[in-house]
């Protein structure tokens, strides 16, 4: 197999060329990340500084320029729907917040082209392209960590410097399907998710690692830690689904949540577990129509934490120009109709640790002491779905700890 380097250097409209290796995977390799801080909603001046998910964003796509263009120039031809007013009643997404989000997009667009954040890999395993992006770090142990829907990789940018004391390589892997990892032709279920990426640590020389999974990240690190027991020294998770998330009555208060949020906003589930494809077509077409239905699940797991619900201008908007530019919308959403993992539950037991957060997060300790090793709770009165963006100092508090007490060392 064939690797590609491509150090990207801040030499503006020199191009430079690819230097190639044989090793199995194609690298890019990004600088350190500026501290410009991009968390407020409007009028930012960007002086030719970027933000720290526009860099990682670089560093996942190379030179998009071609593609921010073509997505600028749709933004300002956006044809916006006839709604009935406000005061009638909104089923969804506002208006306002949609064009709010939308006039900021245009405007986060307009920072310069630069030096990619760390260094982005992509893996060639048996046909399939995995993307991952490397830290190194100064700690005891590798560490994977997983997004879910409709996030990314750039839902670690907050994390990613406290985790270097603590990980002697932190990896972020784009799930099948999401980013530049590609969804393979023909039947795929979780678990072959999951072996994926086990090799994919494998390629990259770590026998060992600790694995976290946020949302259905959660599900397939699950995975990971049942079919590679022996190479997972443990298993953390925030937003757990299958094998953590409350079942019944019996698992309050999180069924409780659960229920309140299967009314108010389950309509999304039926429609991208059994409909993904029809979906794909206007996502896939309309820039703000996938900002839109981003944002609408945004607003329903933690609309409470404000203006940029707990995540930031900056990852929302990194976001949904890495679904555009790499047209995943349609294939991220196959992970709905996936095949569930075909493993015994009670055959995940490797140490696991659960933090659970107060909004848009359901699991329950009930189900993941039955369905796990579970060694740690740690439960949030604040915080939301995305952890590692709306509660990170909680993240790297929690998983911290977790690795102390299984005294993870390499």
């Amino acid at each position: 197999m064939r690797l590609t380097c491509r150090c990207r250097h801040s030499f503006p409209g020199v191009a430079q060329e690819p230097v190639h290796l044989e090793d199995g995977m194609q690298s890019r390799v990004g600088v350190g990340v500026h501290t410009t801080s991009f968390d407020s909603v409007l009028s930012i001046t960007y002086c030719g500084d970027v933000t720290a998910c526009y860099q990682l964003l670089l560093g996942a796509l190379g030179s998009p320029e071609a593609g921010l263009e073509s997505l600028r120039s749709r933004l300002r031809k956006t044809r916006w729907p006839v709604l009935p007013s406000a005061e009638a009643g909104v089923r969804g997404l506002a208006a306002s917040t949609a064009k709010r989000f939308a006039a900021e997009w245009e405007h986060w667009l307009q920072q310069e082209s630069g030096d990619g954040w760390g260094e982005h890999v992509d893996l060639g395993i048996g046909g399939i392209r995995v993307h991952v992006v490397r830290f190194r770090g100064s700690g005891r142990v590798p560490m994977l960590l997983l997004h879910g829907w409709p996030t990314s990789f750039l839902a670690f940018h907050r994390v990613i410097e406290p985790l270097q004391a603590l990980a002697s390589e932190i990896v972020l892997a784009s799930l099948p399907g999401f980013s530049t990892s590609t969804l393979p032709h023909g039947a795929w279920s979780i678990t072959d998710s999951a072996r994926l990426l086990a090799d994919a640590m494998s390629t990259m020389g770590h026998d060992r690692f600790v694995v976290h999974g946020q949302d259905w990240g959660s599900v397939v690190a699950r995975v990971i830690g049942t079919v590679e027991a022996d190479r997972v020294m443990g298993v953390h998770v925030s937003a757990g689904l299958s094998g953590f998330m409350a079942e019944s009555a019996d698992d309050e208060p999180a069924w409780s949540r659960l229920r309140t949020f299967a009314v108010d906003g389950g309509g999304y589930l039926q429609l991208q577990s059994r409909r993904p494809d029809s979906l794909a077509f206007a996502l896939s077409d309309s820039p703000v129509g996938l900002l839109a239905w981003q944002l609408d699940k945004y607003q329903l797991w933690q609309g409470e934490l404000g203006e940029d619900f707990g995540l930031g201008t900056d990852f929302i908007l990194a976001n949904a120009t890495l679904y555009w530019l790499t047209a995943s919308m349609g294939s991220s959403m196959r992970i709905y109709s996936m095949d569930a993992p075909d493993l015994d539950a009670a055959a995940a037991a490797v140490p696991t640790a659960v933090s659970v957060f107060g909004h848009g997060d359901f699991a329950a300790r009930s189900v993941s002491a039955r369905d796990n090793d579970l060694l740690a709770w740690y439960p949030h009165d604040g915080g939301g779905h995305v952890a590692s963006l709306d509660s990170p100092a909680e993240f790297v508090g929690d998983l911290t700890d977790f690795i102390n007490r299984i005294g993870a060392d390499t």
